[in-house]
């Protein structure tokens, strides 16, 4: 949990070290998944441009002794520089964890958001105006975090800021030039000093293209 001091001592902290490493590895092969799209035949090209996109969903996590979901969003834009391959920046929410402590009866809940900027790919599969595609992303996502230990009237609150790696893969279908609707799921990691969270989201997405 993305918690230091008193409220630290609620989770099992693992060596953070393992974390960056699983990370990486999820990093390296979106990366690669991303570069692919620049090799692809002219028949499974997007277009190039600005383009506003969001999403709304469910984000989960099972980590650090927390196991809980809540509502997750995220606004954001880009622009495809190269045909399939682009540049995202935007703001993700990942919604409010908690957890009963078998402390005293204690609750234990941290919130986390902040704003991302990275990479990303999409490969139509089809050669006309609308059809369907696949897509990946990957970045840095610099986020906020607030830890709260409550126990009675009293609460104990931590901030802390930082970045982590996010990833992620979407499928949808667009309709015309200018919008598509998809179904996307992303990993981001928060947290810091032995208490990375990983937070999995799937959502429904949408683009608007300029």
């Amino acid at each position: 949990m993305p918690m230091l001091g008193p409220a630290a001592t609620i989770v099992a902290a693992n060596p953070k070290t393992q974390k960056r490493v699983q990370l990486m590895r999820s990093f390296k092969m979106w990366a690669l998944a991303l570069a692919s799209a620049l090799t692809l035949p002219a028949l499974a090209q997007a277009d190039t441009g600005v383009y506003l996109d969001g999403a709304a969903g469910r984000t989960e996590v099972d980590d650090q002794g927390l196991d809980d979901s809540d509502t997750a969003f995220r606004v954001g834009g880009g622009w495809r520089f190269l045909e399939n391959f682009g540049a995202e920046v935007g703001y993700a929410d990942l919604g409010k964890m908690s957890e009963d402590v078998a402390i005293g009866g204690a609750t234990a809940s941290v919130s986390a958001d902040g704003f991302y900027a990275g990479l990303s790919g999409k490969i139509p599969l089809y050669d006309a105006n609308n059809g369907f595609y696949v897509g990946a992303r990957a970045g840095l996502y610099f986020w906020d975090a607030t830890g709260r230990l409550r126990q009675g009237t009293t609460t104990v609150r931590v901030d802390d800021s930082g970045n982590d790696f996010y990833v992620g893969v979407s499928g949808g279908y667009d309709f015309n030039e200018q919008f598509g609707l998809g179904l996307a799921y992303d990993r981001y990691q928060a947290g810091d000093n032995g208490g990375d969270l990983t937070y999995g989201t799937w959502s429904v997405t949408g683009e608007v293209r300029f």
